[in-house]
């Protein structure tokens, strides 16, 4: 297993996923961030079925970051409770897992 990890979080709008990028990277948190196409969402919320377009954001960092970076999208997120997942990396390239370490260092 690397020492790498992806978190997976969901914005609702491009504005909010594109400054939450800027800001992890400028902090160090992570070394890159994938932002995807928009995505719409069908989920329960308060007991309604919601349809929305939301913004996904695929980030790398290590797996010594991830709560670090869980955290701090909770605090720049909007939502009460954000959709923010995240899971080890069992392999990598290891060159790759080198740049994503040394991009990460606090």
């Amino acid at each position: 297993m690397s020492d790498l990890a992806i978190v997976y979080a969901v914005f609702p709008t491009a504005g909010e996923a594109h400054d939450c990028c800027r800001a992890l990277l400028e902090q160090n948190l992570v070394a890159c961030a994938n932002r995807l196409t928009p995505i719409i969402s069908h989920y329960r919320w308060e007991g309604e079925i919601e349809t929305v377009e939301e913004h996904p954001v695929i980030l790398k960092t290590t797996a010594s970051r991830q709560q670090e970076v869980i955290d701090r999208i909770a605090q720049m997120h909007r939502h009460k409770v954000p959709a923010i997942l995240a899971w080890r990396v069992d392999a990598a390239h290891p060159a790759y897992a080198m740049w994503v370490k040394a991009e990460t260092l606090a």
